[in-house]
């Protein structure tokens, strides 16, 4: 936090009020690490040393703890502006500190928080499908043995990147498979098995399936250049437990200074010594890449607002 000089003096020194910048600054600007939300339009520079902190100087600090707080889901004690009741009259500003002081205090402490009411879902930014058919005589499989999808997610750059998950934002994977034949039961294994997955989030620092089920691993902090695991699960679902040895694995990483690349792989496992016509995969396997991400704006451009990535194939289904 800022010095307490100004106790001393009875008023907000220029010095104090770069400090509070500082501290607010970090949070919803450019940052560092997990820190930073790339907000420039709520950036409070700083004043030359010397200066009257003034109503008008003020009213960054308010504007950017407003929608920092807000983002956030934290209480903001502080007038939100100076046309508040609560904002003190021409000479008493330092009336302020005591609330500013918990306020930034609460929002570095919350910086990783948000509001769910804050965000917009995005579905279907990218996707692919592919059928797979009935198979003919003396065939055990509809694919082989491990089908692969791999696809790219794009920043503007890194900050970019790491300022979309610094909001709370998060990347999701949508995987089903459609047009299953009741009777064929490794079929609907597999399909049982995703939608007990449900919808697979990365997040900040954690991967989860919304379903609850499956061994996930670490999220976007955890990823380095190299393909690394960040959920698996096995299947059996939809069967007495035959097809236990089929295994559903995502793998992410990230590409450049700007992109994640997610690999999928879907591994049929599943061997049998007699051909059973209804021990085998058929439908429309699809993944689908959608998202959440932070979209708080007002009439006059402020708030905390990220900008969706771009999505890109890298090999298809």
């Amino acid at each position: 936090m800022a010095p307490q000089s100004y106790y001393l003096g009875g008023k907000i020194r220029a010095s104090d009020y770069n400090g509070f910048a500082d501290d607010i600054n970090e949070i919803v600007g450019i940052g560092a690490g997990d820190s930073g939300y790339g907000q420039d339009q709520l950036v409070i520079p700083h004043v030359a040393s010397g200066t009257k902190i003034n109503a008008s100087h003020m009213q960054l600090l308010l504007t950017a703890l407003k929608f920092a707080g807000r983002h956030q889901g934290t209480t903001i004690n502080s007038p939100e502006d100076t046309n508040d009741p609560e904002f003190p009259s021409a000479g008493q500003i330092i009336k302020l500190l005591p609330n500013l002081e918990v306020d930034i205090t609460n929002v570095r402490a919350n910086k990783l928080n948000f509001d769910i009411a804050q965000m917009t879902a995005e579905s279907n930014k990218i996707s692919s499908s592919k059928t797979f058919d009935v198979p003919g005589a003396g065939a055990v499989h509809t694919w082989s043995s491990n089908v692969n999808y791999e696809v790219s997610v794009i920043f503007a750059d890194e900050d970019a990147r790491r300022h979309f998950f610094n909001t709370g934002s998060d990347l999701r994977i949508d995987t089903s498979l459609t047009g299953v034949d009741a009777s064929h039961k490794q079929s609907v294994d597999w399909q049982t098995m995703f939608s007990n997955i449900g919808i697979l989030k990365l997040s900040h620092n954690l991967t989860e399936a919304t379903g609850g089920v499956g061994t996930p691993a670490g999220g976007f902090t955890s990823l380095t250049s190299t393909y690394a695991k960040i959920y698996e699960k096995s299947g059996g679902d939809g069967s007495s437990g035959y097809y236990t040895n089929n295994q559903f694995e995502v793998y992410a990483r990230l590409n450049g200074n700007n992109a994640i690349d997610f690999k999928l792989d879907f591994i049929d496992a599943y061997t049998t010594s007699t051909f059973n016509l209804t021990d085998y995969v058929a439908g429309t396997l699809t993944v689908q890449l959608d998202l959440l991400r932070a979209d708080d704006q007002d009439a006059s451009g402020n708030g905390v607002v990220i900008t969706s990535p771009t999505f890109s194939h890298i090999s298809q289904l």
